[in-house]
């Protein structure tokens, strides 16, 4: 898995931890019961886990249409005016730094082996013309990552006792954090104890939210009084 992949997941998975952390300390903080919790992270760690690979769909196809219109006029290009797009990558390997004579050389080379490919790696960074991005994958990657990060806090509302579980719910938080904070230092993304450190910060600011505003709810509804809808009194 490339670092970028690992990136991706880092976001997906971490979506997945503090939404689901949300919903339990929220839920929890107004007094629900078991049931209640457990049906509201299990809903959350599905519906939030299709949305996002939705998301990631709909984006992906976007990417892989430009792509595609890049590759087409490329080739369209190429069929047109091959010297001229051989002059072009001459041209690009000089201002890279090449001499004139050696730059002419890799130009016929590459245009000789593969002109789509090294038009788009000198224009555009795209080392494949075949490797377009794929949709599905996208979007089974965003769903996964989504659901190893609710899967963990959701398994812990199934397993822990309720006088447990607002404890049990932030060690698991602060675990799962700290397991994506690595990664994402390990991908090149920070220092991993500044990458730990932002994430779990991150993650029990919002418990702490969630929690604090589930007890308003509760508190209102304990004591302002219920309005009767049916007019007996």
């Amino acid at each position: 898995m490339d670092s970028s992949t690992l990136r991706r997941w880092v976001l997906d998975a971490n979506d997945g931890i503090i939404s689901t952390t949300g919903i339990i300390q929220g839920f929890a903080g107004a007094g629900a019961n078991d049931e209640t919790v457990l049906f509201a992270a299990t809903t959350l760690m599905i519906t939030g886990g299709l949305s996002l690979g939705g998301a990631s769909y709909a984006e992906a196809a976007q990417d892989r249409a430009a792509e595609r219109a890049l590759i087409e006029e490329e080739q369209r290009q190429l069929a047109l005016s091959p010297q001229e797009e051989r002059e072009e990558l001459r041209d690009h390997y000089i201002s890279r730094g090449l001499d004139p004579d050696l730059a002419e050389t890799v130009a016929g080379q590459l245009m000789r082996k593969d002109p789509l490919g090294a038009q788009l790696e000198a224009e555009y960074g795209v080392l494949d013309g075949s490797r377009v991005t794929r949709p599905w994958s996208v979007a089974a990657r965003g769903f996964f990552g989504f659901l190893s990060g609710a899967l963990p806090l959701t398994v812990a509302v199934v397993f822990v006792p309720d006088e447990w579980r607002l404890a049990v719910s932030l060690a698991v938080v602060i675990v799962s954090l700290t397991i994506t904070g690595l990664v994402s230092a390990r991908a090149g993304t920070g220092h991993p104890i500044a990458a730990v450190a932002r994430s779990v910060t991150i993650g029990l600011f919002i418990a702490l939210l969630s929690f604090l505003a589930g007890n308003v709810f509760e508190i209102i509804d304990q004591f302002i009084p219920q309005i009767d809808v049916d007019g007996d009194g």
